[in-house]
């Protein structure tokens, strides 16, 4: 007796994004394709790692279960592989990433797409359980201190397509990391980009190295108070430049040094906010008696003192009737900011190109956010590295068919998550006659962002059959 298919109902719209970026640019084949060695679907195994990322994000030992026949089929798998497959595929994909990171750069070389402006930041994610190799204690940017994480860098370009990934070690600081990320950009960028990145990179050593590869760089000064005293004496002196971003206003001093350029801003606005926020924080503080009492407790505020009398001994006393307690987190750098360069540009340009950092920020959310990185649940080397190059990859077919997107209103990854799976195909299989399937939930924001390209999907056999 002849078994009924059942119907089946997959989400299309992540498979037809993969699809149209791969139809387009044969992206897997230029990067993944010859590597694979004895594993014959990588690329396909690549494809579906990219897809789970952008619906469900399953565990790889639950992609086999999770999905359905019809969505290996169409991934051109020709039998549906076992987990340690899917495991290996991981590994391998970990191991030559490397490879993979120089063959990408040089499809962004070929595709136009790899700018000269190019923005730099750091981030970590935390490990459930014991961790990988790379598992160590550090400062977690996701609040999870107690928990073993890795650090990782990224490098975008202005137009938002990333370029560039490095990971390390959970304890490895910015400043450090900022060396793995500087080869990288030296394999990936040509000589006079500009690379613009926060004050955690920002070391004579680093500005160094990026003006020996023939870089230029754009950064923010770490706010000590005894330089920015300083500046902020060159400030008051100095002829200022009004500058207006975002309807804010910015006052700038450029100080021109022998092989660098600062511009010292103020804005009014900034200053106005930073001592808003040190104020809440301070009065939370002062709910839990962390900064005014904790002397106290501790008996520090005891002193004893040798007079013409003898010995005279002072105890503090926490005043509670007379006056305002000062708040001790103003430090009178409130509103400034130093951005230093070893180009001499005009203060609007330079502060416009700093703000455009965010673009870096944005990517990490998406990544964490959108694809879902944290937490890590991997096991080898390669398996962890593997898993956080799928999820970069990942965000560079979304912002690259973002980019090529004409009339797309969606900005994020996390976002377009939520349109690309409402775009659904169900597959029927009737009692009698032929398969059919019926292409539903097309909106204003899918057509934005796929175009004409899901009438791929559509069948085109149904008005002949009605």
């Amino acid at each position: 007796m002849k078994t009924i298919k059942q119907n089946v109902t997959l989400s299309i719209g992540s498979l037809a994004l993969i699809e149209k970026v791969d139809g387009q640019y044969q992206y897997f084949k230029r990067t993944f394709g010859g590597i694979g060695g004895r594993a014959k679907n990588l690329v396909n195994s690549a494809k579906l790692f990219s897809y789970n990322r952008l619906t469900d994000c399953l565990s790889i030992n639950r992609l086999k279960e999770g999905y359905s026949e019809e969505l290996f089929r169409r991934l051109n798998f020709k039998e549906i592989p076992g987990t340690r497959s899917f495991y290996r595929d991981l590994e391998r994909i970990g191991a030559n990433q490397p490879f993979l990171q120089a063959r990408h750069s040089i499809f962004l070389k070929e595709e136009q797409l790899n700018v000269d402006t190019q923005f730099i930041d750091f981030s970590s994610s935390y490990f459930e359980g014991k961790g990988g190799v790379f598992g160590e204690r550090g400062y977690s940017r996701d609040g999870q201190p107690g928990k073993k994480q890795l650090t990782f860098g990224i490098s975008t370009g202005i137009n938002s397509i990333p370029s560039a990934l490095t990971i390390q070690k959970g304890n490895v600081q910015d400043k450090e990391h900022f060396q793995f990320m500087l080869k990288a950009c030296e394999a990936v960028l040509e000589e006079g980009s500009l690379l613009i990145f926060d004050c955690g990179g920002n070391t004579k050593k680093n500005k160094a190295k990026i003006k020996e590869l023939k870089f230029n760089y754009i950064t923010l000064k770490p706010k000590q108070k005894a330089p920015y005293k300083r500046a902020i004496e060159i400030f008051n002196a100095g002829t200022k430049t009004v500058v207006s971003i975002n309807s804010i206003e910015y006052q700038c001093v450029k100080s021109n040094l022998k092989d660098e350029t600062n511009y010292i801003f103020f804005s009014k606005k900034l200053k106005e906010l930073q001592i808003e926020l040190k104020g809440r924080k301070f009065r939370r503080e002062l709910e839990k008696n962390k900064s005014i009492l904790k002397k106290t407790k501790s008996g520090k505020d005891i002193g004893e003192y040798i007079t013409e009398e003898g010995i005279v001994t002072a105890k503090g006393k926490l005043q509670t009737l007379l006056g305002e307690i000062e708040n001790t987190k103003i430090t009178g750098l409130e509103g400034y900011f130093i951005l230093e360069s070893n180009l001499d540009l005009e203060p609007k340009r330079v502060l416009a190109l700093y703000k455009d950092k965010d673009k870096a920020e944005k990517l990490f959310r998406s990544i964490k956010e959108g694809t879902e990185l944290r937490p890590i649940r991997h096991w080898s080397t390669n398996a962890i590295i593997g898993y956080i190059w799928v999820i970069f990859l990942t965000n560079f077919l979304v912002n690259l068919t973002l980019l090529r997107a004409k009339d797309s209103v969606v900005k994020n990854t996390k976002l377009l998550k939520k349109y690309l799976n409402r775009l659904t195909l169900t597959v029927i299989y009737p009692p009698t006659g032929f398969k059919f399937s019926v292409l539903a939930n097309i909106c204003p924001e899918i057509v934005g962002i796929l175009g004409d390209f899901i009438e791929k999907y559509r069948d085109k056999s149904l008005p002949m059959r009605w």
